[in-house]
């Protein structure tokens, strides 16, 4: 049998390989960006349903490129702002999950609603799971935010244009008491958005996201956890990680590496309640390269709620003196 740590250091090291090996491109954005990634990952897999073993509950904001202020003074949004509800349980066999999104970029929102199902089994001392979900995205462009070389120009939009569209994604996630590993294709049908033109077609590129973590145990109170996200569309990538350590079980500090335009992101929590049950998370980007006008950093806060799990089966019949039968 191969020690525990030993197994560990060649899981790790077959991560750190593959993201040595891809080739590092700045990543077009177009799906929310979250630094607490390895904290809410049903947005990234839908295998992630019912993970953990808890009912979780979590609230996220991201305000991005804090203190931007536009150009356009008709540009009443400045930096972007993200916002989403989360939702998550176990039940026997399956996992479900539930997010609400909303991405504010400008003149451009993408909202989505989404609903996850995942199926897990027993494999090799851990747990696979498999999963799928299926939802809504809407996008919508205020062309009253936008600056028109020719305003008289007959066909330019006026107003605010949205459309909605299904979307789907596919992945999978191992989970072991030491790591776990994640891999998923999202926007599986890569849905288009014209937005009031007839030539455009915007689509919503195939993205495959791979997450991982694994947990180091350093003695009774300390633990290590060091955390990597792979994103790409095909033809580009980017890659972040970084590490997390976690004191006592109640409090945690951490910062990564984004290797799109240079980020380093502190981050660090704190469980508010003595069952562990409430915490509040927080990060902080600093950017150290790319374009000045990105200059401003960026903050972002989680609020998670877990519960334990719901019990299948009948419930346990209490006898007490008084009642005996």
């Amino acid at each position: 049998m191969i020690p525990t740590f030993t197994l560990r250091q060649k899981v790790w090291k077959g991560l750190t390989a593959f993201c040595l090996m891809i080739s590092f491109q700045a990543l077009a954005q177009k799906d929310a960006q979250f630094s607490l990634f390895s904290l809410n990952q049903l947005y990234l897999n839908p295998a992630a349903a019912g993970a953990g073993g808890l009912t979780t509950f979590q609230l996220t904001h991201r305000t991005q490129y804090a203190g931007y202020q536009a150009s356009n003074p008709n540009d009443m949004g400045g930096a972007l702002s993200t916002q989403m509800f989360s939702a998550s349980t176990p039940y026997k066999n399956f996992g479900f999950g539930f997010y609400a999104l909303n991405d504010k970029s400008g003149p451009r929102t993408d909202q989505a609603f989404n609903l996850s199902a995942s199926y897990h089994f027993p494999v090799a001392g851990g747990k696979l799971q498999l999963g799928a979900s299926a939802g809504l995205f809407r996008q919508s462009l205020d062309f009253g935010q936008l600056r028109a070389r020719d305003p008289d120009d007959p066909l330019i939009q006026t107003g605010v244009i949205s459309e909605i569209n299904p979307d789907f994604a596919v992945g999978a996630r191992f989970e072991h008491d030491d790591y776990y590993v994640g891999v998923s294709l999202n926007h599986l049908l890569q849905p288009k958005y014209k937005l009031g033109s007839e030539l455009g077609t915007n689509p919503l590129p195939q993205t495959i996201y791979l997450n991982a973590g694994l947990n180091i145990n350093m003695g009774y109170l300390l633990d290590i956890q060091p955390i990597v996200l792979a994103k790409t569309d095909i033809s580009t990538v980017s890659v972040e990680g970084g590490a997390t350590v976690t004191y006592n079980n109640r409090y945690w500090l951490g910062g990564t590496y984004r290797q799109q335009d240079a980020f380093i992101i502190l981050m660090g929590g704190i469980y508010l309640l003595p069952d562990q049950s409430l915490r509040l998370s927080g990060a902080y980007d600093l950017v150290m390269g790319g374009n000045k006008s990105k200059a401003p950093s960026s903050f972002e806060v989680l609020l998670t709620y877990s519960l334990a799990a719901p019990k299948a089966g009948k419930k346990t019949i209490i006898r007490t003196p008084r009642f005996r039968f």
